[in-house]
């Protein structure tokens, strides 16, 4: 059954939340970059808080829902028969800003943001996610879109400014099944971008 933000906080403690989400994961060239991002900003401005792995470095395209318990499997394959029937060119992808959003006291999630090396995948996005609604998939996202790229929950926020490029371009998207709070990915499926 989909869990709503308020439903999370009602789950019994020794109820798993399941996570579900399209997105692009960072590899390793575009996941080292971003982690001199964050060596640069703990130096500079003494940061502290969790940082995000290299190896779960990504951008969520759509988060599709938050699941007590189990994953809807109706859900994940409609999700597969939507990307299955998609055919996407592959395309670059720069993050040049790093920036600090508010959050809980104490953790800031600290992340890359970009401006014109974002715009394709802005529209990659789009086009995603009108497809999952046409094929009637719910999610918990909205059309507006805010590329990114969590680096850290931070014990501040930081000031933003201009950092060198992290980009990249994707090979593929995949579907990925979060377990909340254990910080553990299991790669659901991917599908290709053309070149």
């Amino acid at each position: 059954m989909p869990a709503v933000s308020g439903d999370l906080f009602g789950a019994p403690a020794s109820i798993r939340i399941e996570r579900l989400f399209l997105g692009l994961m960072l590899p390793p060239d575009a996941a080292a970059g971003a982690s001199k991002v964050l060596d640069d900003a703990r130096a500079d401005h003494r940061l502290k808080g969790s940082a995000v792995r290299p190896d779960r470095m990504h951008v969520t395209l759509i988060h599709v829902g938050d699941y007590a318990g189990s994953l809807p499997q109706g859900v994940v394959a409609d999700i597969r028969a939507t990307a299955d029937g998609l055919s996407e060119a592959a395309f670059d992808v720069a993050f040049d800003r790093a920036d600090s959003f508010a959050g809980a006291p104490g953790r800031h999630p600290y992340v890359l943001l970009g401006g014109e090396g974002v715009e394709a995948l802005r529209a990659f996005r789009d086009r995603l996610f009108r497809a999952l609604l046409r094929a009637g998939v719910r999610t918990l996202s909205r059309e507006a879109f805010n590329p990114h790229v969590t680096l850290a929950y931070g014990d501040q926020r930081l000031p933003g400014g201009a950092i060198d490029p992290v980009g990249w371009r994707p090979a593929d998207f995949g579907l990925i099944h979060s377990e909340v709070g254990r910080s553990v990915y299991h790669p659901l499926a991917r599908w290709p971008l053309r070149d």
